[in-house]
């Protein structure tokens, strides 16, 4: 579940009512329509109508997805991806989080306080960002309408790569810089 999230940036309540229909092994790609609600676990629309989406579906993630399928996932009625333990809704989101993802983050002694799903989709955007991904494809990634959204909400700045970057700039500046004190019209 967590490799999903990471692999395509979906919101919780959309990783949570994944079908396995939604997974197109032929065409690696993971269908994006509809999402579970908190609260209630039903499924509905997904938040706005850029939400709906076909994703691709990298290798890594194909692979992790054929084992889980042959060796993990039990049918269920609704044909859900992560279904509960009865097979019959989806998870709680809050117990993905607190008996799933917490226990993983402190065995690998990462910090467990205000962490949920939603850190795999900001980490994917802000990795995307960090490689240098055009910008259109990293809002389609995302599917906000709006390119702001995504560069103000999920391009977090990486000090270490805004610092590479500049000294790949730097090296491209002569080290014969013109200095002058007259006014440049």
């Amino acid at each position: 579940m967590f490799a999903v999230g990471w692999s395509t940036g979906l919101r919780a309540g959309e990783l949570l009512a994944l079908n396995v229909a939604d997974l197109d092994f032929q065409r690696k790609t993971i269908r994006v329509s509809k999402a579970a609600d908190d609260n209630t676990r039903e499924i509905r629309q997904p938040k706005t109508k850029n939400s709906s989406a076909l994703l691709p579906m990298p290798s890594a993630l194909e692979a992790m997805l054929r084992s889980y399928l042959d060796r993990h996932w039990k049918p269920n009625a609704p044909g859900l991806l992560f279904p509960n333990r009865k097979g019959t809704k989806t998870r709680w989101r809050d117990n993905v989080v607190k008996y799933g993802l917490k226990p993983v983050l402190r065995k690998l002694g990462l910090p467990t306080h205000d962490v949920g799903l939603h850190a795999f989709r900001h980490g994917l955007a802000t990795e995307l960002a960090d490689a240098a991904v055009p910008i259109p494809v990293l809002q389609q990634q995302m599917r906000h309408a709006d390119v702001r959204t995504t560069l103000r909400i999920y391009a977090h700045v990486i000090p270490a790569s805004q610092r590479a970057a500049m000294e790949r700039i730097g090296l491209s500046i002569s080290t014969v810089v013109p200095i002058s004190t007259k006014a440049i019209a």
